[in-house]
């Protein structure tokens, strides 16, 4: 189960983006999965939570980890928390012998594409409101 910190992080976001997850996308059973199936790192700072990232390293088959959610709370963000945090799932990624990782980000979403851009991921489908990414290792 996630910290209430967490977790109203991700609230307070949904409530700022609304478009933050697909439609239909219940924010309680999300948090389900994730609890039972990613893997999280967070950078915690006064007893807060200022970022987090839940990933899954977990297909055996195609040795690919995905990213599902990024993360930094709005008072922390441009100062490079987002970037640590997914620089570290890279790296654990790659020496757990995974061959690439993938992530899907908004096509609003700016910062976000230019963070990912500048650390490899290229677009391997462009979807209607968003764009699959990807980086090999």
């Amino acid at each position: 189960m996630f910290p209430a910190s967490i977790r109203a992080l991700i609230s307070d976001e949904l409530a700022r983006t609304p478009d933050l997850f697909p439609d239909g996308v219940d924010l309680e059973v999300y948090l389900e999965k994730l609890g039972e199936k990613a893997e999280i790192l967070s950078d915690w700072a006064g007893g807060r939570c200022r970022g987090v990232v839940a990933f899954y390293c977990n297909d055996e088959s195609t040795r690919q980890a995905f990213i599902t959610l990024v993360l930094v709370d709005p008072r922390d963000r441009g100062i490079g928390i987002g970037r640590a945090l997914v620089t570290c799932v890279l790296a654990l990624a790659k020496r757990r012998g995974f061959l690439s990782c993938r992530l899907e980000v908004a096509q609003q979403n700016t910062a976000a594409r230019e963070l990912y851009r500048s650390l490899g991921f290229h677009i391997v489908e462009v979807r209607s409101r968003t764009s699959l990414l990807e980086v090999g290792f």
